[in-house]
């Protein structure tokens, strides 16, 4: 952590010039300590300028249809009208894809950025990874049937084994992880509502082939066969491109390269930065 960060125990008004709170859409949930915990802060902040980022999306259909007494659209429905009256009166809302500020209806787009010399781009060995969450929010919004289903026909088929990151691979610390994630030769995402996965992007900072589901934006930066590959919704489909891309070292290798080159510039941590720069300036 910087030298300049301070933690405090409460907080106390007149000390402070902005306010970054942090949100998904869990937080519309009354019955969890994340949704308690933000309305409380929120309920203590009043005299300064907030930004809230959301890192989610309003996809929850486990829990949303149900308050929603109705389907997927329903439930999409109700999440947006509850985010909007929970944030009532902050000043900017920040989510992490294009695609994500069209779902909610509003917000503003600031995609993460990472810097070039976190990451490792290491001699490849040839396995496939994935790092999602193995519990909680979210089977629709993970994709974990997706990735289920898809490491199964991978294992059955092709004797390919999906290593799971934090499952099969338990990192003891960062280098550990970035060692790790930097000797893969592919990483896949399944994901459908995870707004611009952080783990993807390490991978292609790392020169990991990147296969990957074409939500929140990936089909904007991804071009299929060329820095990565975008597979359907069909684990036949998504194994067949892990297994040629295992089977084929060389070419996977300078699709990885490539795939590198396009995080730099999609994902710059200076840009990042700036963008961050520019809205705090602005809001003060």
């Amino acid at each position: 952590m910087p030298e300049c960060l301070k933690w405090i125990p409460y907080y106390e008004k007149g000390k402070y010039d902005l306010a970054i709170l942090h949100i998904d859409q869990q937080c519309l949930l009354d019955d969890l300590g994340k949704s308690v915990l933000f309305k409380e802060i929120r309920k203590q902040i009043n005299d300064i300028p907030i930004i809230v980022i959301n890192h989610g999306t309003p996809t929850y259909p486990e829990r949303f249809n149900d308050l929603a007494k109705g389907t997927d659209k329903d439930g999409i429905e109700w999440a947006k009208k509850e985010m909007k009256k929970l944030l009532e009166g902050v000043s900017e809302m920040v989510v992490n894809s294009h695609q994500a500020k069209e779902e909610w209806g509003w917000g503003k787009t600031i995609i993460h950025g990472l810097d070039e010399n976190e990451w490792w781009d290491l001699p490849k060995d040839p396995r496939v990874v994935t790092f999602i969450s193995g519990g909680g929010i979210g089977t629709k919004y993970y994709g974990r049937l997706f990735f289920n289903e898809t490491r199964n026909v991978l294992l059955e088929k092709y004797g390919i084994h999906l290593l799971w990151i934090g499952e099969d691979k338990l990192c003891t610390d960062w280098n550990d992880y970035r060692d790790f994630l930097g000797r893969s030769l592919v990483y896949f995402n399944p994901t459908f509502g995870s707004p611009m996965p952080r783990t993807r992007t390490e991978a292609m900072m790392s020169g990991a082939c990147i296969i990957t589901t074409k939500y929140h934006d990936a089909d904007k930066f991804i071009q299929d066969g060329v820095n990565g590959f975008l597979c359907k919704n069909n684990p036949e489909h998504a194994a067949e491109k892990i297994a040629w891309a295992i089977n084929n070292y060389r070419e996977t290798i300078k699709i990885g390269q490539k795939g590198k080159q396009t995080a730099l510039k999609e994902f710059s941590g200076e840009r990042f930065r700036k963008e961050w720069m520019d809205l705090i300036n602005k809001t003060l």
